[in-house]
């Protein structure tokens, strides 16, 4: 008796598989399931906007992880723009969504939209603009940080149009290139307020990069890896970028509210800090104050 054997393709073509892509950005996970959505896929209109075009972003796939199942589900709301080339990160149900090539032409956002998991809707929060905030870009990194009990998100790196684009941020480097600029640039997204804020960047600061990839290691600190460089040259090098958070004081009555006044710092021991106020004016009546207040520290920080 003779054995053969015969390798089978075991997919259930009935079961519903993703749409071919490229561009997006990786799954994200929420619980026990992935979200995909946007990329480069046939039959996408090379428009800036219109109904075919809103109709094929409004759909995320979805796989629930333990059983490896994809569905497609509608979503509701306008979705982003900047269909491919995005950059996404997940706070709690929230997905977010920054930046990315719109499909036609040279357009590029800094658009940042939220997607939430459980209602499936689309809310723009920070639309595209020239005037202010991170770049018009496409494959920047994005990731979540928690900093004083607020939650931000920070924006790094990324390429765009060298014109038509928004105002350079301080510090940062700009790299262009056929009418295209790479950039290291640093930017943070409070959710609170819903502000773009630059933070001050020391240290060594990776280069003009995109295509890179960032990740959350903790509430505050975040791995920027690889990416491209400019000139064919590409990065190997690993960057950890830590966030300080502002420690939150609560100033005695005896001592705020005073102005052109000395302050010192005494360090009594290791563990033993005070402030030491000397003089100044007082907003009350606006009268000289000829007193000198102690106070440690230790006593006004709350974690």
């Amino acid at each position: 008796m003779s054995l053969t054997s015969e390798w089978f393709n075991c997919t259930n073509y009935l079961v519903y598989q993703p749409v071919k892509r490229e561009g997006q950005s990786t799954p994200v996970q929420v619980g026990d399931y992935l979200y995909m959505w946007g990329g480069l896929r046939p039959g996408l209109p090379n428009v800036h906007n219109n109904e075919k075009k809103k109709s094929m972003c409004s759909v995320v796939e979805v796989c629930h992880i333990p059983s490896g199942r994809w569905e497609k589900k509608a979503t509701t709301g306008n979705p982003p723009l900047g269909v491919y080339g995005y950059a996404a990160a997940v706070i709690r149900n929230q997905i977010f969504f920054y930046g990315g090539m719109c499909n036609h032409d040279d357009c590029h956002h800094n658009s940042l939209y939220s997607f939430n998991v459980d209602a499936f809707i689309w809310k723009e929060l920070s639309p595209t603009t020239s005037c202010h905030g991170p770049m018009m870009k496409h494959s920047s990194g994005m990731a979540t940080l928690n900093l004083d009990g607020e939650d931000y998100l920070v924006v790094i790196g990324g390429r765009g149009p060298s014109f038509n684009n928004t105002p350079t941020q301080a510090g940062a480097q700009y790299c262009e290139s056929y009418g295209y600029q790479s950039c290291n640039e640093v930017h943070l997204y409070k959710l609170k307020t819903g502000e773009w804020t630059s933070p001050t960047v020391t240290g060594a600061r990776p280069p003009p990069i995109h295509s890179f990839t960032l990740l959350s290691m903790s509430h505050n600190t975040s791995l920027l890896f690889g990416g491209d460089i400019g000139n064919f040259k590409y990065s190997n090098d690993v960057y950890i970028i830590e966030f300080t958070e502002a420690l939150v004081f609560n100033i005695p009555e005896s001592v705020a509210n005073r102005w052109h006044h000395s302050l010192l710092v005494w360090s009594e021991t290791s563990s033993t800090h005070w402030i030491i106020a000397l003089g100044g004016f007082s907003n009350a009546g606006h009268s000289a104050i000829n007193d000198t207040v102690f106070i440690e520290i230790s006593e006004l920080v709350h974690f």
